[in-house]
């Protein structure tokens, strides 16, 4: 990815994204999302960078009550390697994974973009991992991260 946040205006005045971050989770808007960020990162021959974290808020309380923890960790991997896997057979050539545990917005936002200077972030409206089933009070990352990106969010229902 660029070393730094591109515009993603060129100079014939067309919109051209080279760094589109997805995130992701079980969601059914989360699945729309990927979907749009792929066609997107096809249209514009653009790096993809699929991002998927367990939400901490949720996941200490959730040891405490589970020791299945380790079966959510693997399919989370599981599931961002699937996805990683389609990108590429679907013609994307660079893609790349971030798994994790960390507050979801607050990662991509601290973490993510600082580290791969994306220029799109692609999410769902509203997500709902396994975590955010089992308990209650989960809020919505994708206004988190609205608000505070450098650059622009696109965000899909």
């Amino acid at each position: 990815m660029s070393e730094k946040i591109s515009n993603p205006i060129n100079e014939d005045g067309e919109i051209s994204y080279q760094n589109i971050l997805v995130a992701v989770d079980e969601s059914k808007e989360a699945t729309k999302a990927f979907k749009v960020a792929l066609d997107l990162a096809k249209k514009f021959d653009a790096s993809l960078l699929i991002v998927s974290y367990l939400n901490t808020a949720t996941l200490e309380a959730f040891k405490t009550f589970t020791p299945s923890i380790h079966n959510i960790r693997a399919e989370l991997a599981n599931r961002v390697n699937v996805l990683k896997k389609m990108a590429q057979s679907e013609g994307v050539k660079d893609v790349k994974s971030i798994t994790g545990e960390d507050s979801p917005g607050s990662a991509i936002i601290e973490k993510v973009i600082p580290k791969y200077h994306c220029d799109l972030i692609v999410c769902g409206a509203t997500g709902t991992s396994k975590l955010d089933r089992y308990l209650i009070g989960i809020g919505s990352q994708s206004s988190y991260i609205a608000r505070l990106a450098p650059c622009s969010v696109f965000i899909v229902r």
